[in-house]
């Protein structure tokens, strides 16, 4: 059999830079000084704590793209190069890759499959600088999307860097050197192995002695790239062992074991599983069995550990992924490169910003659903959420709001009945005090998370608008709840109304919702897909669509949400999924099944 890099003529020398703690890239480069067209000399990145040049071209080879960003934050200088190229042989999907501006001209670009992973090569005019062109690569392969760190400034000390790309976190010889004055960037936290010494003298920039971090912790999951992309709701292949998934014996879970597990009911961990194995998968959204080793366990954060022991039918679809859903909420809150630098730089006592505040947009002109609605913002959590109420055509009791949104910031505005439905919204996005809006329906069903989720979907996707389907629908006249074939965890070009959360940057740019009096959500989707936005829809677990006999602006017939082609079950009266925690609102479902 041909080597997957048979193909590929690099200049030489070329600087094959492989992280030693990857045991998936060490053992793929075994043999490459074989390779016609490649003049390789593998360096491990332990070897390259100075810079190092004199080469024709670098080569990156990495598990995956996880293990790429990884290694791209301890990526030292290299020199000037014409050619560089990454190869992740466990990453399923090749990535588009667009040089920067200030870089010399691309005389080649190439992104394609291998024979096992992914390949990635740019070659240059004349020589650029190959660690900002690695950079650069360990950026892009993760998509679009501003994903910052938030602010706080994070430092290594004996140790390598945790997952996700942080080019600006330096690795120190000693935790001491963290307090070095000659430092233009001093660290906020410098992160240790268990037991390191906290000596760190004071720096004259921050004015603080930079913390010490030293704790037995697991590192984070970057859940840009293990996430619920993907997700199979419709799965039906037996439960698979993860020994079976890996490479090897001591293989670690990759992109490409995430990929292979998808069309199976769940993944049966064993003995070798680690804390990172189950956080990929957790963080994927993969159900578990098995018996994991008691240290792993205790090492996860207590709401993980309670979702991925909690008993549930893994062959009853909804079950499986009501399972699902707990599960990858519970380690991206807790496990996720958001909330492990959250927590320090809440150690550091540093401004960090996490999950952004969101306005929620609610546009009303029926009095009668304005408790309802009101209800639903209220129970809210996980989330900083302020409400916009546009009342359209009517006056609201500005001290029954107060009384049912309690502490929750809120605005009150009034829009006279003839006013255009994109105008109220206009005027509710400009009103509206966070960089984030959501438009809110008055009479649909909204679970206690849904803004949450929307919010680490569009953390995780790094999309342009993030919103759920009108999976769920009650049909109040035929008192019927119905569940359609909606594909989720995907980009689409379609979510519900209801649902849609973007940036308010995005909406300005758009010139604001269009004046028209309906269908004002279809026009908001395809103005984004026009500007070339990118459109994400995650689960349905969170919204039912409630459907009456008039006061829509889409109109449509009730029994169009019927056709037996895109039903997948329906139910007698509303049976709303468990997510959604109706029971809390004094809801009473019903469970009679109509399949």
């Amino acid at each position: 059999m041909s080597h997957p890099l048979h193909d590929v003529r690099l200049p030489g020398p070329t600087l094959v830079l492989v992280d030693q703690h990857d045991v998936v890239a060490v053992e793929a480069v075994r043999g490459i000084d074989s390779v016609a067209g490649i003049e390789p000399k593998v360096v491990q990145l332990r070897d390259a704590n100075e810079p190092i040049r004199g080469w024709g071209s670098v080569l990156v080879v990495a598990a995956d793209r996880s293990r790429l960003r990884q290694l791209a934050s301890a990526v030292p200088m290299l020199g000037q190069v014409r050619a560089v190229g990454c190869w992740l042989p466990e990453s399923p999907v090749p990535w588009a890759f667009a040089p920067r501006p200030e870089w010399p001209d691309p005389v080649h670009l190439a992104s394609r499959t291998t024979d096992r992973g992914a390949l990635a090569i740019v070659r240059f005019a004349t020589p650029a600088r190959a660690q900002h062109v690695v950079v650069e690569m360990a950026r892009q392969c993760a998509g679009p999307g501003r994903v910052t760190h938030g602010g706080v400034v994070v430092a290594y000390a004996g140790r390598p860097a945790a997952p996700g790309l942080d080019v600006r976190a330096p690795r120190l010889a000693s935790v001491a050197d963290g307090g070095d004055p000659d430092r233009d960037v001093p660290p906020d936290v410098v992160v240790a192995p268990a037991g390191a010494s906290a000596d760190v003298a004071a720096h004259h920039v921050i004015d603080r002695a930079p913390v010490v971090v030293a704790d037995a912790v697991p590192d984070p999951v970057d859940e840009r790239v293990f996430n619920p992309i993907g997700f199979d709701k419709h799965a039906d292949q037996s439960i698979v062992d993860l020994a079976t998934l890996r490479r090897g014996p001591g293989a670690p879970v990759t992109e490409d074991v995430v990929r292979r597990s998808r069309p199976h009911l769940g993944v049966r961990l064993d003995a070798a599983a680690t804390v990172a194995d189950v956080l990929s998968l957790a963080m994927a959204g993969m159900p578990m069995v098995g018996t994991s080793p008691p240290e792993v366990v205790s090492a996860l954060a207590a709401p993980v550990a309670a979702a991925l022991t909690a008993p549930v039918d893994l062959t009853d679809a909804l079950r499986r992924e009501e399972h699902s859903l707990a599960l990858r909420r519970a380690a991206f809150d807790h496990h996720s490169t958001l909330a492990w630098r959250s927590a320090l730089a809440t150690r550091a006592g540093v401004r960090h910003v996490a999950l952004p505040p969101v306005s929620v947009m609610l546009a009303t002109k029926r009095p009668e659903m304005l408790d309802f609605a009101l209800g639903q913002l209220a129970r809210q959590r996980g989330a900083d959420v302020e409400v916009v109420l546009a009342a359209h055509g009517f006056d609201p009791d500005r001290d029954a709001v107060r009384r049912v949104l309690g502490d929750r910031p809120h605005r009150v505005l009034t829009f006279a009945p003839d006013a255009f439905f994109g105008d109220v919204l206009t005027g509710a996005a400009q009103a509206a005090s966070a960089e984030v809006l959501m438009k809110w329906d008055d009479d649909d069903w909204y679970s206690p998370d849904a803004v949450h989720d929307l919010l680490m979907a569009r953390r995780y996707t790094g999309a342009d608008v993030v919103g759920m389907p009108s999976e769920f629908v009650y049909l109040e006249q035929a008192d019927v709840t119905v569940r359609r074939n909606h594909p989720t965890e995907l980009f689409a070009r379609f979510v519900a109304g209801g649902t849609l959360l973007l940036d308010r940057g995005l909406v300005r740019s758009l010139a604001d919702f269009r004046r028209v009096r309906r269908y004002v959500d279809a026009q908001l989707l395809s103005a984004v897909e026009a500007a070339g936005g990118r459109i994400y829809r995650t689960h349905g677990l969170g919204y039912v669509l409630r459907r009456s006999a008039d006061g829509h602006t889409w109109v449509r017939d009730a029994e169009d949400f019927r056709r037996p082609e895109i039903v997948s079950r329906e139910w007698v009266g509303f049976v709303p999924p468990r997510t959604l925690g109706t029971d809390e609102m004094g809801s009473t479902t019903r469970e009679t099944s109509g399949d």
